[in-house]
């Protein structure tokens, strides 16, 4: 068991360890300035932005796509071809209140996974040939 671990029992008797947890956010490493992908790709995507206070980091930016085709050299959307989001899962951490708590101020926090877009990229329609 990790040092400063403890270990409880929820409501089915089945055992939960917890331990505590410190996030630093100037431990953070910083993001590079780097040209911005989002308007210089054939397949252009704009962000979408979710805030929830119940998870860390609260703050999501989620891609979408801005075209259905992809653009060809000359700027103009090809429908020849798809714009299709690159998904990425990403781990947050929910808060939730703790049973028993009964002055509702103690709280823990669960691991969730999300899918995530990230980006749009282009790709060659899939083709169904009827089968014979």
């Amino acid at each position: 068991m990790p040092k400063h671990s403890k270990t409880h029992k929820k409501s089915d008797g089945a055992a939960v360890e917890t331990i505590p947890l410190q996030l630093d956010p100037n431990s953070f490493v910083p993001t590079r300035n780097i040209r911005p992908l989002e308007n210089a790709s054939i397949s252009p995507w704009t962000y979408n932005i979710s805030h929830d206070d119940s998870l860390f980091p609260p703050v999501l930016s989620e891609a979408r796509c801005l075209l259905q085709g992809c653009l060809d050299s000359q700027g103009v959307e090809d429908r020849n071809l798809e714009s299709r989001p690159i998904m990425h899962q990403v781990l947050v951490l929910r808060r939730v209140r703790s049973a028993g708590a009964g002055d509702g101020h103690s709280y823990h926090y669960k691991l969730e996974s999300r899918l995530i877009a990230v980006g749009c990229t282009c790709v060659r329609p899939i083709v169904h040939t009827p089968q014979q």
